[in-house]
């Protein structure tokens, strides 16, 4: 064989070759276009991490879901039509999932999760971009998640570290076992649920729940038209605004309750105790004793009388005070 005709079979693979890598390259989900490495994948490498890269283009109102073994979780809804994921995890580690296919325009759904080789750490560090008008579902064992930026619809669950969420979403539902929960802006609906972590509410609602076993529920500031608190042995500090004809239940156990209410409060208060204590330092109302002989009842009207507040405790001593 000759040496041009050799030349020439060279010539046109390296032409095959560069073709191929350009044609991957511009495919959407492609391993080339979702895969990149950072500049500084070797140091990741010698330090026993890799880095993780998503790209996609995706509906301003797509479902988001992202789960697994992640330590640390950020979620940031931003003003693109897209859904960017980076960050890092242990070498030897998978990450997986992908964008549901669309029939006509950019995807409206997306599911990743992460699953480790081991069940001990390290974990998972992952920054996850998201249009602000997304749903987000967002899953992990002991993790730090802060959620800022998004006004879509929020279901976050943990067992333990700690959930915040900045921003006002439209929906937003938090399950956790022993991790804190930090909510510090509103949302429509809102529902808490944990075992022993505790919460902290400053924002406005509709309609709020919130449930724990023996963690704290504190409602520093924000308006409410209706929200049920309870707990079992965890005390309950409300000084939050009522919305005009709202409600506010607070219920707990042996938990101890604290109301905190404005110098002169419009409301019609009812609040009993089986076995409790009730001190009122905002009106000139006294409790009496309860129809049983025990514990402790007290009703009044102030104002107008254009808002409820209900207060029920077993063992749990209720105050009342100035805020």
């Amino acid at each position: 064989m000759s040496s041009d005709l050799v030349d020439r079979r060279i010539h046109r693979l390296d032409w095959r070759r560069i073709a191929f890598a350009a044609l991957a390259a511009t495919l959407p989900g492609s391993a080339a276009a979702g895969q990149k490495s950072p500049p500084d994948a070797g140091k990741l490498k010698s330090a026993g991490r890799m880095a993780v890269e998503r790209r996609y283009a995706m509906a301003p109102d797509a479902s988001i879901r992202v789960a697994g073994a992640i330590s640390n979780l950020r979620i940031i809804g931003w003003d693109r039509d897209s859904l960017v994921i980076t960050g890092t995890m242990p070498v030897g580690w998978r990450f997986d999932g992908g964008i549901a296919t669309a029939v006509t325009g950019p995807s409206r759904g997306a599911k990743f999760y992460i699953e480790g080789a081991t069940d001990v750490f390290p974990t998972a560090a992952l920054e996850v971009r998201v249009p602000t008008r997304a749903r987000v579902w967002a899953k992990s064992g002991s993790a730090d998640m802060v959620v800022s930026g998004v006004t879509g619809g929020l279901d976050l669950n943990i067992v333990g570290g700690s959930i915040t969420v900045q921003g006002t979403p439209r929906e937003l539902n938090i399950e956790s076992m022993d991790g804190d929960v930090h909510v510090q802006a509103g949302a429509s609906w809102l529902r808490v649920k944990t075992a022993t972590g505790n919460v902290d509410l400053r924002g406005s609602s509709e309609d709020a729940g919130v449930s724990t076993v023996s963690g704290t529920v504190h409602v520093s500031d924000g308006r409410y038209e209706r929200a049920k608190l309870e707990t079992v042995t965890g005390e309950v500090v409300y000084q939050g605004d009522i919305g005009y004809k709202g409600s506010v239940d607070l219920t707990t156990h042996s938990g101890a309750i604290e109301l905190r209410l404005p110098p002169k409060p419009s409301l019609d208060l009812d609040a009993v105790t089986v076995t409790g204590t009730i001190e009122n330092g905002v009106t000139s109302s006294r409790p009496i004793r309860g129809r049983e002989g025990r514990g402790m009842e007290l009703g009044f009207s102030s104002g107008n009388g254009d808002t409820r507040i209900v207060v029920r405790s077993f063992k749990g001593n209720v105050v009342l005070k100035l805020r």
